[in-house]
């Protein structure tokens, strides 16, 4: 399914998480041009739907999902092929921005909480 097609699906989900995160203020029209420019990546499932930026910073090379919405069973679906994509793109790290509440969720896929945000060794 094109991307525009796969954004409009997913945005549901996205747009309610954004609503509830850091990125409250992102709108529709900002997160698919950061799609189409190639500077964000969207991670359609099912149910639910990530998205991802690779960052480079002088810590080393970050996989950094920043926005998730939808059923958990679907992100926890995604997260396999998130992670091996983040090692082909030569990342150190992922990265997760969330709650507290998901540090119990990702601890058993190697995920410990760094300040703000869940991070496990690629």
């Amino acid at each position: 399914m094109p991307l525009l097609e796969e954004f409009e699906r997913c945005w549901p989900w996205l747009a309610a998480a954004a609503a509830r995160g850091r990125e409250q203020d992102l709108t529709k029209d900002e997160l698919r041009d950061l799609l189409l420019r190639g500077q964000a990546m969207l991670w359609p499932g099912e149910t639910g739907a990530l998205v991802t930026q690779c960052l480079v910073t002088p810590e080393g090379r970050f996989l950094h999902c920043w926005l998730g919405g939808g059923g958990l069973k679907a992100l926890l679906a995604l997260r396999p092929g998130v992670e091996a994509w983040g090692r082909v793109m030569g990342c150190d790290y992922a990265t997760i921005e969330g709650r507290k509440g998901w540090d119990r969720v990702f601890r058993p896929f190697g995920y410990w909480r760094n300040g703000e945000d869940l991070r496990k060794r690629l």
